[in-house]
């Protein structure tokens, strides 16, 4: 199951029809997030949301809950470089499990 996917699915049917400027970039924030992570954090993590500026991130283990504090320069470097117009000011990363894989 890819939570990724749906997200972005989710974001490009908000911002359909609307005409909002940003939208677009959201939409690639959200479904880009493996080529501005990498493959291996993005294989594991997902953005969850925005706001106020930061980009909440849900990492599904505690170990690249780690990864992805340890590469957060990088990431927010990508992140501002790619979506310029978002003002993504800092990343948070939250603990999200699938309780019922157990």
């Amino acid at each position: 199951m890819n939570t990724m996917k749906k997200a972005s699915d989710l974001i490009k049917t908000l911002f359909a029809g609307m005409k909002i400027e940003q939208g677009e970039e959201y939409y690639s924030l959200f479904s880009g997030w493996e080529r501005t992570a990498g493959v291996d954090i993005a294989s594991h993590s997902r953005i969850k949301e925005m706001e106020k500026g930061t980009l909440i991130v849900a990492a599904d283990h505690p170990g690249w809950a780690q990864m992805i504090h340890l590469r957060k320069s990088t990431i927010l470097t990508a992140c501002r470089k790619q979506y310029p117009d978002l003002n993504i000011r800092s990343i948070r990363v939250v603990l999200e499990t699938n309780q019922t894989e157990q």
